[in-house]
């Protein structure tokens, strides 16, 4: 059985292949970052993906992580554009960082992770004190399967090529509570043993979200649906997603 360790750093392997070719959020970022001036953050870069994309258009991007594995593999993606791609292992929820910021991405469900609601609240504060005043904001956020298909558990498997390597997962996802989601992925690549990893992320509907962005300080809060720029309007009380969404808020 691998130790704690092992089986993240084996993760980390797998989620770059699993995510390296998802591009249907960089479009939205883009446009952020057109549209906002000041250096970009990051939160949750994992092995950079996003930061890829937005270095080589230009602009300077600085990712921070609590995975170090994940982390030694953005580095290493990043090496061709270290001029303007910058990583770091920091958590927000211990302090602001001493850089300011005018953009804000928060992407595939890093705010997901935080399952306590004054966890959520310490974040932001700390985002808040991390950003310059006019800066913009954008969590992406899930929704779970169960509120889509109906049941309190699903399953599938996923076998496809990447790369020129193999990827084989056994996806499992159980809502505990109706917030809270478990979720279990067993996976293989290029036939290896399966490793199995379990985390736990927690829904935040919609109306909730823009009530945690104004009391820490933003206006003009929207949600996008979808990853698709049309669809951005104001965040109605009773909205219920059918499946990704974004809520962009401005200081």
């Amino acid at each position: 059985m691998l130790d704690a360790k092992s089986t993240e750093r084996k993760f980390a392997e797998f989620y770059n292949l699993y995510t390296g070719d998802f591009k249907h959020d960089v479009a939205v970022y883009l446009d952020l970052a057109g549209k906002f001036e000041g250096p970009i953050l990051e939160i949750g870069c994992a092995t950079g993906r996003v930061i890829g994309h937005l270095a080589a258009a230009g602009y300077r991007v600085h990712g921070i992580d609590t995975s170090r594995p994940m982390l030694e593999l953005a580095r290493r993606r990043l090496e061709p554009l270290e001029a303007r791609a910058s990583i770091a292992d920091f958590d927000l929820r211990s302090g602001p960082l001493s850089e300011r910021f005018g953009v804000a991405l928060a992407p595939l469900f890093s705010f997901n992770a935080l399952i306590d609601i004054e966890e959520q609240r310490l974040f932001l504060r700390h985002l808040v004190r991390s950003l310059e005043p006019g800066a913009v904001l954008a969590l992406d956020l899930f929704c779970p399967v169960s509120m889509v298909r109906g049941g309190s558990a699903q399953t599938k498997e996923i076998e496809y090529s990447v790369a020129g390597r193999q990827l084989r997962v056994r996806d499992r996802r159980e809502m505990l509570t109706p917030l809270l989601e478990r979720r279990t992925q067993g996976f293989r690549v290029d036939g290896g043993p399966e490793t199995e990893l379990v985390t736990h992320r927690r829904y935040v509907p919609p109306g909730y979200v823009a009530s945690l962005l104004e009391e820490s300080g933003f206006e003009n809060v929207r949600w996008i649906q979808g990853y698709d720029l049309s669809t951005a309007a104001p965040v109605p009380p009773s909205a219920s997603p059918s499946g990704p969404f974004l809520i962009v808020g401005e200081l």
